[in-house]
């Protein structure tokens, strides 16, 4: 059962509109078109956008509206559209292949370890961070190995001779 303005959403939704269209649309806030469409979401067991639409247009049936349900109440507030409406036919997808899209992520990464970094406090020994880095830190592996093997050997073979002394 919908709300007119989750029938409202939802027709909107399964044309492929985003969020933002949606709220010029509807006159009303990008916000509200965002909680309409979670709500939705909530009540078909979590599923995406993309498959809400999809379930929308396949089976309208099984979403009825609710005769007589008071509209959502929303503030009445100016809807500023500083981007604009992206290129192409209005309801047309604008995720596709061609779109060209470009991420950037929020926060800068730097690629070098901050130990390497001469302010930071060492976080390892100089020997394991020198000009023979690799080298020290695949003998200290290799001794490391080594002993774990030996003690495995060492303890079989304690297992065995007090196997032999109980069994004769």
């Amino acid at each position: 059962m919908l709300t007119e303005k989750q029938a409202a959403v939802l027709g909107l939704l399964a044309r492929s509109l985003t969020s933002k269209e949606i709220a010029a649309k509807l006159q009303t806030s990008e916000s509200a078109v965002n909680r309409h469409i979670e709500i939705l979401r909530s009540r078909c067991g979590g599923i995406t956008r993309a498959q809400l639409a999809r379930r929308y247009r396949e089976r309208r049936g099984d979403f009825r509206q609710i005769a007589g349900a008071p509209a959502c109440v929303e503030p009445t507030k100016q809807i500023i559209d500083l981007a604009g409406t992206p290129p192409g036919k209005e309801g047309e997808p604008q995720d596709g292949s061609e779109a060209g899209l470009a991420f950037k992520d929020s926060l800068e990464m730097t690629l070098d370890a901050p130990w390497t970094r001469p302010e930071a406090q060492r976080v390892v020994p100089r020997v394991l961070d020198g000009d023979n880095a690799a080298l020290t830190r695949g003998a200290a592996i290799a001794i490391i190995l080594f002993a774990l093997i030996a003690s495995l050997v060492l303890g079989l073979a304690a297992a065995q001779a007090i196997t032999d002394a109980l069994g004769s």
